[in-house]
């Protein structure tokens, strides 16, 4: 199953670190992994979706280890927390957020980053052949379906799961920036939709399966 979008924080002050990986955990349902300064944080970067680096570490400071990490091949969304924003911070990093921090500002960063993952290339959707940057679908007939930019967001998003499960909180977070206490048909509606455009008959759902608490899409 495709989890929670999976976040690394190297952040040395104990206080913020905490209050940061709080708050993406339990609002934002995410898998966080903490580091108090750089050394550490080198070893715990494989399989992160998107790296937090303070810029106040108290070994190495939040630029140079972006920089070091970009030197090192790292293609990984990093997001710097600045004072001020460090000169030529902004070749290594993709994003910065000022400090003071405000976790809403830092929730929006995230999702921002998150939601530029490359998208999939000719990804075959049963008969379909998705083509998400002219947001539209075309069969070997040239029969043509448009998608709206949420519609082809939530097809990047399953398509990048490569057939696992995306669960619902999943796809609201990073689709809509909702948390995971939000109550909302939204997604339900987009999907009906969707089935309405994809799938070969009225009510059928054999290409976006809802499955354990989320939803699948087969793709050839």
């Amino acid at each position: 199953m495709s989890g929670p979008s999976r976040i690394l924080l190297i952040i040395a002050d104990d206080m913020l670190r905490q209050t940061v990986a709080e708050h993406l955990t339990a609002v934002a349902m995410m898998t966080v992994a903490q580091a108090a300064n750089a050394d550490a944080g080198l070893t715990m970067t494989g399989g992160q979706d998107l790296i937090v680096v303070d810029e106040a570490l108290t070994d190495l400071q939040g630029d140079e280890l972006c920089r070091r990490l970009r030197e090192q091949g790292m293609t990984t969304p990093l997001l710097l927390l600045s004072g001020s924003p460090p000169p030529n911070a902004g070749r290594a990093v993709d994003a910065i957020v000022t400090k003071p921090l405000r976790l809403a500002t830092l929730m929006a960063r995230i999702t921002e980053l998150l939601t530029r993952r490359p998208k999939p290339v000719e990804v075959r959707i049963g008969p379909w052949l998705f083509d998400a940057d002219r947001r539209r679908l075309i069969d070997d007939s040239g029969t043509v379906v448009r998608l709206t930019d949420k519609e082809v967001a939530i097809l990047c998003r399953l398509g990048h799961a490569m057939g696992e499960v995306v669960t619902r909180e999943v796809l609201l977070t990073e689709v809509w920036s909702y948390s995971a206490q939000i109550a909302t048909h939204t997604l339900e509606t987009h999907i009906y939709r969707l089935r309405r455009k994809i799938e070969a008959g009225p009510g059928g759902a054999g290409l976006l399966l809802t499955e354990n608490g989320g939803y699948r899409l087969v793709v050839l």
